[in-house]
């Protein structure tokens, strides 16, 4: 009988390898710490409050590609013992629709921006192309 069936963070740790992704890289480009991610794959979840490790858990999900939601369930399973869900999906939905809204309003200010600082430039510009052409005009005027 030795059909043990592997635990979610090792099904984690096994698609990350699968999918040929450092630890390294995941890190960059989620903003995790290698050592929470190193934590995350040998299931020591006692090292982050839980809405942390949950946290981090969503984002190891996208970055590797498989269900967020399949993986916190079976991580509330391993942790508390059942499937009571305490509203934590619905959670999970919202704070989906915070990171697309989120995500939204990034990607507007970052067209913005420029523009704003390129406005401001010409601006200034041609306020000292403006005085300078009014001081040429005063001291020709005085020079005659």
């Amino acid at each position: 009988m030795n059909d043990i069936k592997p635990k979610f963070y090792e099904l984690l740790k096994d698609k990350r390898k699968t999918k040929q992704i450092s630890l390294k890289e995941m890190s960059e480009y989620t903003k995790i710490n290698i050592g929470y991610l190193e934590s995350l794959e040998n299931g020591e979840f006692d090292v982050l409050p839980t809405v942390y490790t949950r946290l981090f858990l969503r984002s190891y999900c996208e970055y590797i590609g498989i269900d967020s939601k399949e993986t916190l369930d079976e991580y509330q399973i391993y942790t508390v013992g059942n499937k009571k869900q305490d509203n934590f999906s619905s959670l999970d939905e919202t704070n989906a629709q915070l990171d697309k809204d989120n995500d939204f309003k990034i990607e507007k200010n970052k067209s913005i921006t420029p523009k704003k600082i390129k406005d401001t430039k010409e601006i200034l510009i041609a306020t000292g192309v403006i005085i300078a052409i009014i001081i040429i005009f005063i001291i020709i005027s005085s020079a005659s």
